[in-house]
């Protein structure tokens, strides 16, 4: 399907509504046009950042999905100013690092997901938040809650694409030729308002926490506690939020 996506500058405010869900709100004065072959065109606005659009993707021949989930299922989310849509179809496309719904039977994505508090997939809650990808240098994406308090526990989730190469060798050889998705997912922990940190070790770990750092030590010993393990993780965690 040939998409068009075209952004227009609106010289006057007017009212609109994003992706039927009937809320009603004062449009800013940026906004996006889509047009589809099977969607009349019409103006998106914008809800504190949030917007959608329609895209279209050519993907190589995988092996493995990118999605979470191939189907799309029951899911709400929640602008940064209180706004809640529920109702909606939602997919996650790990490898995209990208949220994708059902709208008028077409797919649409959230090209804002910084202006989202959270959505919600059938059971689960995901957040899109900053990341520490080194010292000096962070990224964003998308996390799933594990658990929230003044220290949260996040899962970011990430598919890697990966060559099997074929390598000729006497009698024969190796590798199927077949490019494949592999997992590969980490623990985060978010304190307060600050940036999530991966948690690769126990020394993460107490790098990741402002206080407490003895009686952290005495509990990952007394415990041994692998911060590797899910359940073992979210027991400190849920430790260190009753100190």
């Amino acid at each position: 399907m040939k998409i068009e996506i075209i952004f227009a500058f609106c010289l006057t405010l007017f009212t609109s509504k994003i992706i039927d869900a009937q809320i009603e709100y004062q449009a800013r004065p940026f906004s996006m046009v889509y047009s589809t072959s099977t969607i009349e065109p019409k103006m998106v606005e914008i809800i504190d950042g949030v917007a959608t659009y329609h895209y279209s993707i050519s993907r190589v021949n995988l092996n493995g999905s990118p999605y979470l989930s191939e189907e799309f299922v029951d899911g709400a989310l929640t602008a940064t100013d209180g706004t809640r849509i529920e109702g909606l179809k939602i997919r996650y496309d790990i490898y995209a690092d990208e949220m994708q719904f059902i709208l008028k039977s077409d797919t649409a994505s959230i090209n804002r997901p910084l202006a989202l508090r959270s959505l919600e997939l059938e059971e689960k809650k995901f957040i899109y938040e900053v990341y520490q990808v080194s010292e000096n240098v962070v990224a964003a994406g998308y996390f799933e809650v594990i658990s929230e308090d003044n220290l949260s526990l996040l899962l970011r989730r990430e598919l890697n694409l990966e060559y099997d190469v074929y390598v000729p060798h006497y009698g024969g050889g190796g590798g199927t030729k077949e490019t494949k998705l592999k997992e590969n997912n980490n623990f985060y922990t978010k304190l307060g308002k600050s940036t999530a940190r991966k948690i690769y070790n126990k020394k993460d770990f107490l790098n990741s926490i402002t206080m407490h750092h003895d009686q952290v030590k005495v509990y990952i010993k007394q415990n041994r506690i692998s911060v590797r393990k899910q359940e073992e993780l979210e027991a400190l965690v849920s430790y260190y939020n009753t100190l």
